[in-house]
């Protein structure tokens, strides 16, 4: 029996997969709920990816979009974030391969370092700093390599998710990772104190 559609306040607690059971039945009341779970997460994750607010914004509404025409191809076993990234990527991928959308940067500055409880104006400048550097590395891996570690560091995907949502091996993705990472490191190290900090920062 599916869960009633109740309030907003009741959808909150429902699980992922009772909500896109609802969502599969007809109706799509619990599409907003679904929305402020997962926009942020498509939204920085496409920005990071394509360098390009615009094309971030058009990539979650696709989303989200494609998630209410397709609600049944999603399966209960499988975890719903790892169904819309999947959808987002693809959407990052095909909006790459036009000759005129290559990666570009954006004045736009997403902040996703952990959160402080120093506000002051000298470490929110620095963090600032820190993220246009690691927006600027990203910049130096290849389209899939970027995918990878934005998925897994960012994200916090397992290997086995990402290579679901990148249609490869885990070994694949482990290597997409590894050289990901290494490149990061020659790119954030070189532009010299804190390149170690941006690192570890999600």
């Amino acid at each position: 029996m599916l869960p009633s559609k109740g309030t907003e306040s009741g959808m909150k607690h429902l699980s992922d997969q009772d909500l896109m059971r609802i969502v599969q039945a007809g109706d799509h009341y619990p599409a907003s709920e679904i929305y402020d779970r997962y926009s942020g997460r498509i939204y920085n994750f496409a920005f990071r990816f394509l360098k390009n607010a615009e094309a971030a914004e058009d990539a979650t509404q696709e989303t989200f979009v494609k998630m209410l025409r397709h609600a049944n191809q999603f399966h209960g076993d499988a975890k719903l974030s790892t169904w819309l990234f999947s959808i987002t990527a693809n959407w990052c991928r095909d909006h790459l391969r036009k000759a005129d959308n290559k990666p570009k940067d954006s004045d736009d500055v997403l902040v996703m370092l952990p959160a402080s409880s120093d506000t002051s104006p000298d470490r929110t400048l620095e963090r600032r700093e820190d993220e246009t550097r690691v927006r600027k590395a990203l910049g130096a891996l290849t389209p899939e390599q970027r995918e990878a570690i934005l998925l897994s560091r960012y994200q916090g995907l397992s290997y086995a998710e990402i290579a679901q949502i990148s249609g490869c091996s885990e070994g694949a993705v482990k290597t997409r990772v590894f050289r990901a990472m290494e490149t990061l490191k020659k790119a954030l190290m070189g532009e010299g104190r804190g390149g170690s900090r941006c690192l570890t920062a999600k």
